[in-house]
């Protein structure tokens, strides 16, 4: 390899660890968002508690519908209370009088009776149909059910907000630990041509033995190092692929294009928090628990019908079949306070509420505020960092250029070499760290659009 050759290949090196930073694609980042809303275990336990407080609400309005059930009783017994009906002392006499008169015997004597109170042999088969006319708890309690149905879809968009933002810091995590494992890799290319052009020198005579020792060595620290990242890489790519509920070992697909480097204002949309949104759902039910509290001095009034057949036990004829309709009305008036007692738990329950709303309002805007701080604060420490790897690029060049024209000892390259490798990994993550405070402050404004 010539001069001109090397000079070249070592530009392309050098060059490869910055094009990388300019940004990373958003394309395959929403593609794994989208991924992990469909999949993730938590979204689908979020969705099973959705779907249980639907039918819940649907348990509630089943309430004002007819109630209906078949009821049919078998009685037998013997024995217990009786009542006497003296038949035959009221009747005998009559017909004994009669068979004298008409001289015949056509009128018997009876026996008296001897009923007891319990019946035998009986049968009872009705339709039962209950209807509430007006029950003013089963109107708040249908309210509340379909406002926790409110609150569990907000607390689903709460749970895949707080997801995407996760996504998104371990998706940024893991292309940190590849840029890492590039500048390693650069890094252990550059010790090498060090080692190469050291060995060279050594052979001509023109440097001693122990910077091709000193070369090994650097080159050996380096090669720790990128064992080292390659571990994080694969934990960070474990971590991401659990998010999307995938296999630990999954293959990630990364941005190949770069963008632009994020502006300050990059979540200038803000969305309504879902935590307010959940505190003012949580608020109205409360009020209507108040109002069920209170709902239960409140007259009931419902109505009820009885279609059906009694009589002997397997005996039907046109006197068994029978209707019984009626309506009934209930009113509470005295249970020990008990009602009052809880329409007081519920309207503290209600202040409560509404001063924690107050005080959630004011932290979620002290967040908007930090995050868009840190956020400020970032892009300027990546811009400085971009500035001092530059720097540390054209020191290394210019180092290695006198090094070889003998004018520099290599402790000075060794040095330039350390601080750009150093520098290449500070801007990285300073990179990683400005694409956080971004995902921070979209997840503060509510500004992803779901």
């Amino acid at each position: 390899m010539n001069r001109k050759t090397a000079a070249i290949s070592l530009l392309s090196i050098i060059l490869g660890c910055w094009l990388p930073f300019s940004a990373f694609s958003q394309s395959p980042l929403q593609g794994h968002i989208d991924e992990a809303l469909k999949n993730n275990l938590g979204i689908q336990k979020q969705d099973f508690a959705l779907q249980r407080s639907l039918y819940a609400l649907k348990e509630a309005k089943g309430l004002f519908l007819p109630d209906v059930e078949l009821n049919t009783s078998y009685l037998t017994s013997g024995g217990g209370r009786k009542i006497e009906i003296p038949i035959g002392d009221l009747l005998n006499p009559v017909y004994s009088t009669l068979n004298s008169l008409t001289g015949s015997g056509k009128f018997p004597q009876v026996d008296n009776v001897s009923q007891t109170f319990n019946p035998n042999n009986y049968y009872d088969a009705k339709v039962h149909t209950t209807l509430p006319l007006y029950n003013a708890e089963i109107i708040y309690n249908s309210r509340i059910k379909k406002e926790q149905i409110t609150m569990q879809q907000i607390e689903l968009r709460l749970y895949k907000r707080e997801l995407i933002k996760q996504v998104k810091l371990a998706y940024y995590g893991y292309e940190q630990s590849l840029q890492a494992i590039k500048i390693f890799e650069n890094g252990i290319a550059l010790a090498k041509e060090n080692l190469r052009i050291n060995q060279s020198m050594v052979k001509n005579g023109k440097a001693i033995r122990t910077v091709v020792s000193r070369s090994e060595n650097e080159l050996t620290g380096i090669e720790t190092q990128l064992e080292n990242a390659k571990t994080e890489s694969l934990n960070a790519a474990s971590y991401f692929n659990f998010l999307l509920n995938k296999p630990l070992n999954s293959t990630i697909e990364i941005s190949k294009n770069e963008n632009t480097i994020i502006g300050s204002d990059s979540s200038s949309h803000s969305g309504k928090r879902e935590e307010l949104a959940a505190l003012e759902s949580l608020n109205q039910i409360n009020t209507l628990s108040v109002k069920l509290t209170r709902a239960a001095v409140v007259p009931k009034l419902s109505t009820f019908v009885d279609v059906g057949a009694q009589g002997d036990f397997l005996k039907v004829n046109k006197d068994a079949p029978y209707y019984l309709f009626g309506v009934t009305l209930s009113w509470q008036i005295f249970n020990g306070n008990r009602n009052k007692n809880k329409t007081q738990q519920a309207l503290l329950d209600l202040k409560s509420t509404e001063t924690q709303t107050e005080q959630a309002s004011q932290q979620l805007e002290l967040e908007v505020i930090t995050a868009q701080n840190k956020l400020n604060a970032a892009l300027q420490a990546f811009k400085a960092s971009v500035s001092q790897s530059s720097l540390s690029l054209q020191y290394y060049k210019d180092e290695q250029r006198l090094y070889k024209e003998g004018q520099a000892l290599y402790l000075e390259l060794l040095d330039a070499q350390t601080r750009l490798i150093n520098d290449q990994l500070k801007q990285s993550i300073a990179y990683l760290n400005m694409l956080t405070r971004t995902t921070e402050l979209e997840r503060a404004k509510a500004s992803y659009i779901l």
